[in-house]
């Protein structure tokens, strides 16, 4: 970037000052009749041009002194102008966009084809200081309105014809109605980047929707949010301005974000990832938090040492873990699932990975008294693990990891097969019996086999077998995908290969309940501003210049969870509170809730390896995301991929033996070794 941008770009006005006062004094010049038609003939006789011209020059001197000098100065410049027209055009023979007619700045030959239309930025400072000094010695900068009287004159016979192109008068004509286009913020990002140029931090950048809305900090000059509009990034802001001294933050527990990065036919690809939001991945990450109370939506905190932004620099998280909605005195269930094996490896993580996540952690919510029998449905349909409960975790665990890719499947022999296998359980007292069918291939089912079917399915339900059927496929798609004849009528049936929908599709089965714990949570933090300097929210950034918008229910279904997190910076001398933290939230009757919680000094841990589990998941979730999309932090810090896998090589081991370890796994590369 040139060093005089900045003052060529405030010279601009003087310069249009400039050329206004020589339109001025030109307009007061008088034009004699019949002169048009002299500059004709001068400009037809080209062997009579100087003869022509004298004759005229010496009848003209009985006229009065100042009458001639205006008509020289005239003629001078009308003939000055037009031989540089015809010496133009015969040696030039490129776009005439690429000379601005406004400019008074020569142009290098070396410059670019097109790069005059958005490089010029009017004249230097310098020039600008030379042109004030002598006005009636600057040349005139603007010839358009005498333009019209050289192209009445004929061309030579040797002129070259000029191409009809666009021509760019101005930089004021590429300014778009609206500034904030994508187009304009890529095309000038470097002015607004730019430190030297002072920002007006008052007036507001992002603008709020006519409904009711939530903002996260409010309207001051203390939050900067050009930083926030331009990095795509929240900003560390200060609890010592009033305005800002608590934070006020909707939570969200959806997982479509992750889903759609992990789970699609290009994981990671920078397309999908260009519009993930980092909060939805650590809601889906967040799972190793302690459980809530049954039916009820409870905080959790941990805080410790940001690993990946230097020294000094703490990491606050904040968790809101929803219970379980199972009933005190419900019956024992057994519950069935079966499964067809994915038949490539690309196909089993867009299908088999997410169920396979769904029930490791299904496993662990059983009673004691629940059990579950997994069935395969390949070519030969057969039991891989049957009555197990949650002191089998590991048995199930190690069960899951031996369905591979790429084995043939049998769907229509393994429903007749897991039926078969669901009615053998007792079902004596009030034990419920369920069957989950998960596969992709229930539009395979041909009318014959569907007519063959219909009667064991029909005898199996009138048994008590109460039956769940899952298409593993985009619930975009739901509508598309046509129920099978066999199952209409009989059962449950659903369309999705969301995770975190199976989780809860599962649970409800366990429970025999809805899955619903309340909704609309939001968590508000109030900073003691004595003890923290700086502080900045990660993730939760409003959504198409727009915040968030609070009509939007924001669902906490059982064992969900979502994660605030905040990176701190701590004077060394303060009183041990941080923060109190509110949790506000309503339940399933619509009665709000609340609890409140404080954070203290005591509570951050010394180091990495002190750190909690949820503490180093979210840590090494939110640095993953980061570096796939080159963030402002990420660049600033010069963290790298080499960087994240050292620390997750000293990853807690109790990680590892987590239900949902997986949900982490898939990120880390370095974890699959």
């Amino acid at each position: 970037m040139p060093t005089d941008l900045v003052a060529r770009l405030k010279c601009i006005p003087e310069a249009a000052e400039i050329d206004a006062a020589l339109d001025r004094e030109l307009s007061a010049v008088e034009v004699p009749a019949g002169l048009t038609d002299q500059l004709h003939e001068i400009a037809a006789s080209q062997a009579l041009v100087t003869r022509n011209v004298r004759e005229r020059s010496a009848a003209s001197r009985r006229s009065p002194i100042a009458w001639a000098a205006a008509l020289w100065t005239i003629a001078a410049t009308l003939l000055v102008a037009f031989g540089m027209g015809w010496v133009w055009q015969l040696n030039w023979k490129t776009d005439i966009a690429k000379n601005d007619p406004v400019s008074v700045i020569p142009v290098p030959d070396s410059r670019p084809e097109r790069s005059l239309a958005l490089e010029w930025l009017g004249p230097t400072g310098a020039e600008i200081d030379a042109h004030t000094e002598t006005p009636e010695l600057s040349p005139l900068t603007d010839m358009q309105p005498f333009w019209p009287v050289i192209t009445e004159v004929p061309p030579p016979e040797t002129q070259v014809s000029q191409v009809d192109v666009p021509r760019i008068k101005s930089l004021s004509e590429e300014l778009p109605d609206d500034l904030l286009a994508n187009t304009f913020l890529m095309r000038w990002q470097p002015l607004g980047a730019n430190p030297m140029i002072d920002s007006m931090h008052g007036r507001p950048q992002l603008l709020l929707p006519a409904a009711g809305a939530v903002s996260y900090f409010p309207e001051s000059q203390a939050y900067d949010r050009e930083f926030l509009l331009r990095e795509a990034a929240h900003p560390f802001a200060s609890p010592q301005h009033p305005s800002i001294r608590s934070t006020s933050v909707p939570v969200t527990g959806s997982q479509k974000s992750f889903e759609n990065s992990l789970f699609s036919e290009n994981p990671l690809s920078p397309e999908v990832l260009e519009n993930a939001r980092t909060e939805e991945w650590l809601a889906a990450t967040g799972k190793f938090y302690v459980p809530a109370q049954p039916n009820q939506i409870e905080l959790r905190t941990a805080a410790g040492p940001a690993v990946f932004a230097g020294a000094g620099t703490q990491l606050l998280e904040i968790g809101i873990v929803a219970g379980s909605t199972d009933p005190k005195n419900r019956a024992p269930v057994h519950l069935t699932v079966a499964i067809t094996p994915p038949d490539s490896r690309q196909h089993a993580r867009q299908t088999w990975l997410p169920v396979k996540i769904a029930l490791r952690e299904m496993i662990e919510h059983l009673r004691p008294h629940d059990t579950a029998t997994l069935v395969v449905m390949s070519d030969v349909p057969y039991v891989l693990i049957d009555d197990a409960n949650s002191q089998h975790r590991d048995e199930w665990f190690a069960a899951l990891d031996q369905i591979d890719a790429g084995s043939p499947s049998n769907l229509a022999e393994g429903i007749r097969f897991a039926s078969a296998t669901s009615l053998t359980k007792a079902g004596f007292g009030d034990i419920r019996r369920s069957l989950v069918v998960l596969s992709d291939r229930f539009p395979a089912l041909d009318a014959a086999t569907n007519q063959q079917l219909r009667p064991l399915i029909e005898n199996a339900s009138q048994q008590g077998i109460a039956f769940s059927w899952i298409q593993l496929e985009d619930e975009n798609y739901a509508s598309l995908v046509p129920v099978p004849t066999a199952l209409k009528g009989v059962g449950n049936w659903q369309v999705t290969n969301s995770l975190q929908r199976l989780g809860r599709i599962l649970n409800q089965q366990i429970h025999g309940a809805s899955t619903l714990i309340g909704t609309n949570p939001s968590v508000r933090v109030n900073w003691n501003e004595k003890s923290v300097a700086q502080y900045r929210l990660i993730g939760y950034q409003p959504e198409g210049g727009h915040f968030v918008s609070t009509s939007d229910t924001r669902e906490f279904h059982a064992l969900e969870s979502g994660t605030l997190l905040l990176e701190l910076v701590l004077p060394e001398d303060g009183p041990n509170d941080i923060a109190t933290i509110e949790l506000t939230w309503h339940d399933t009757q619509g009665k709000k809730q609340k609890s409140v919680q404080k954070v203290s000094r005591l509570q951050f841990a010394s180091s990495w390896q002190a750190s909690p589990l949820s503490l180093q998941a979210a840590q090494l979730t939110q640095q993953c995301l980061a570096l796939y999309q080159n963030s402002y932090f990420s660049r600033r810090r010069g963290n790298t991929i080499d960087e994240l896998d050292n620390w997750t090589s000293t990853l807690n081991p109790a990680i590892r033996q987590h239900a949902s370890y997986p949900r982490l796994e898939v990120l880390l590369p370095s974890l699959h070794d």
